[in-house]
């Protein structure tokens, strides 16, 4: 499965970016594409500089060309800010886009509020990537079931770390939960578990 869609989230195993653009902000906008199971389709993607940070981290060292290219570009918008926004095109740089396929994406549909009610209008073409994780290879040998499990409650865990953010952010207990991908009531007790087993 490339990718799974819920009413919020969609989770994707691939994407592969073509352009970098940068502003003042701590969010960037990748042009690129999704994988999906039909193909490969356009699609921009938002994200903040800690996830790119982990994106970087997880596709290394593939991906340490553009963390240089990153770093430049942002040392020459402290010294030129009227230059921003900065774009990297990683097609004319590199020779071909980046591809980003060691984590599973976190993403949800940029939505406003109108009417008591969120509203998504970008479709399927445009995502905020708001986590990523790593794939991990399968546990061989003894404690490997152990080894799955400290995996599986890991992820459970920061599921209920993000559903916290959301609160914070005075999303109402709803929309906080399912953006966390935890409107599941049995899912939402398990992550809550995790999450006081790890603080523990």
């Amino acid at each position: 499965m490339k990718t799974l869609h819920t009413n919020t989230a969609t989770y994707a195993n691939a994407i592969s970016i073509t352009q970098v653009i940068m502003d003042a902000s701590n969010y960037l906008t990748f042009w690129g594409q999704l994988q999906t199971e039909s193909g490969w389709v356009d699609c921009d993607f938002v994200a903040n500089y800690d996830v790119l940070n982990e994106m970087l981290r997880h596709q290394a060292p593939a991906s340490d060309q553009l963390q240089m290219l990153i770093v430049e570009k942002l040392e020459d918008m402290r010294s030129r800010p009227d230059q921003i926004p900065e774009i990297i095109d990683l097609e004319a740089l590199l020779g071909a886009p980046m591809l980003f396929n060691k984590m599973t994406f976190h993403m949800s549909r940029p939505r406003f509020h109108r009417e008591d009610a969120w509203m998504e209008y970008t479709g399927d073409r445009c995502y905020y990537i708001q986590q990523v994780t790593p794939h991990t290879a399968p546990p061989a040998g003894p404690g490997a079931l152990v080894r799955q499990m400290d995996h599986c409650m890991d992820l459970l865990s920061k599921s209920y770390a993000l559903y916290l953010g959301f609160m914070e952010l005075e999303f109402d207990e709803a929309a906080a939960r399912a953006e966390a991908g935890l409107a599941d009531d049995l899912k939402y007790t398990m992550a809550y578990c995790a999450w006081k087993q790890q603080a523990a």
